[in-house]
This record gives structure tokens, C-alpha cells and sequence, in this order.
């Protein structure tokens, strides 16, 4: 009998899926890293270009500022899977076993329900803007764009903790089964 493509060569399997999401962070990592660059160079490029006379480039100070919170909100998603970003590493530290797990849970609880939150009101926050057409003076950016990378990141957030909490929920549970 012959299998599909995929099936048994660990493309389909869990660690398949573990790979193809740790290619797809250290990418979103790299462009991200790539896009902080480029927001340098267009900020020296500007600063020599206005101080020496020669040019100015217009809405270079908008770009800069509306790049950067866009690297911050998609930085916060990668540090979120790491459960580098908003942790509390005092007690869980302090505590081992199913304890720390319970704990754990509790604060990735806590951040999905306040990433939520913020993303919901961003949401409201966007269709607001968005009625009013309102554009950015240097470069005539639509300021839905700026504002969404508030929603993308703590909808991300909150997607991202959503999950981990759903993989150590069932990770308790399994190891509670296993005690019994």
C-alpha cells in the first residue's frame, strides 16, 4: 500500500508542524530585523540629506515612527510565543510541578483576556478613523494603517497565549493522568 505525499515522512506529523512554525518565526525575526535596518538607513539618509541642505525627504518622519510600532506589535507576538513578553517569572520560578502549571495558566488566562481587550477596542478605535478618511500630512497614509498594528499585535498576542494555553492544559492533564 502506498502512503501520500506527507503521510509518515514527518512533513504531516507534529514535529513537521514544529519546524515549519520555528522556519516561519526565525523568518518573520529576520524580515523584522531587516525592516529596522532600513528604517536607520532612511533616518540617516534623511538627517545628512537635512542638515546638509542638498534634500528632505518628506514623510520620512511619519515612515519611521509608524515602522517602528509596527516592529514593536509583531516583535510582541514572537516574544509572546517565547513567553518573553509580559511575564512574571517571580513565582512560577519559585513553584514546580503542576503548581507552576496552574500558575502559568492562570497568567496566559490573563493575558489572552487583556490582549483581547486592547484588540477589541482597537477594533472599535480603527472603524472610527476609518469613517473619518483621515490621512497622515506627510505621506498621505491612511491612519488605518498606523492603528491596526495595535489590533495585529494584540490579536497575535492574544492567538499566540490562546495556544499555549491550550498545550499546557493538555500537558497537565496528561501528566495528572499519568500519576493516577
Amino acid at each position: 500500500m502506498t502512503r501520500g505525499p506527507g503521510v509518515g515522512d514527518g512533513r504531516m506529523s507534529g514535529n513537521g508542524f514544529i519546524r515549519a512554525e520555528a522556519l516561519v518565526v526565525r523568518l518573520v525575526g529576520i524580515l523584522l530585523g531587516l525592516a529596522l535596518i532600513a528604517m536607520v538607513l532612511v533616518n540617516v539618509a534623511n538627517a545628512i540629506g537635512r542638515y546638509s541642505g542638498w534634500f528632505s525627504l518628506v514623510g520620512a518622519d511619519e515612515l519611521l515612527v509608524y515602522g517602528m510600532i509596527w516592529i514593536v506589535m509583531l516583535g510582541a507576538i514572537l516574544a509572546a510565543r517565547n513567553r518573553d513578553h509580559l511575564s512574571i517569572n517571580l513565582l512560577p520560578t519559585a513553584m514546580s510541578g503542576a503548581l507552576a502549571a496552574i500558575l502559568q495558566i492562570v497568567i496566559d488566562v490573563a493575558t489572552v483576556a487583556v490582549s483581547v481587550f486592547i484588540a477589541w477596542n482597537s477594533l472599535d478605535f480603527i472603524s472610527r478613523i476609518a469613517a473619518l478618511n483621515q490621512t497622515s500630512m506627510g505621506l498621505g497614509l491612511p491612519m488605518v494603517i498606523p492603528h491596526s498594528a495595535i489590533l495585529v499585535g494584540f490579536a497575535g498576542i492574544a492567538a499566540v497565549t490562546a495556544f499555549l494555553t491550550i498545550v499546557d492544559i493538555s500537558r497537565l492533564s496528561v501528566s495528572q493522568r499519568g500519576r493516577t
